[in-house]
């Protein structure tokens, strides 16, 4: 799954640390300015599949 995440520099940080607590993260596009919004930045997040799945089976 791809997941765009935009926002200021420190909601990325918060942000990719919570989705690294949820989801196995694959990669993590560099993160890129937005155009005509200041202080705005773009990342993309690739999750990876789940590698440990006997443990979600009941």
């Amino acid at each position: 799954m791809r997941i765009r995440i935009d926002g200021t520099y420190a909601e990325l940080a918060y942000t990719l640390n919570k989705i690294r607590t949820v989801l196995p993260v694959g990669s993590i596009s560099p993160i890129r300015p937005r155009r005509k919004r200041p202080y705005t930045w773009r990342v993309f997040v690739n999750t990876a599949p789940n590698r440990d799945v006997s443990r979600w089976i009941a």
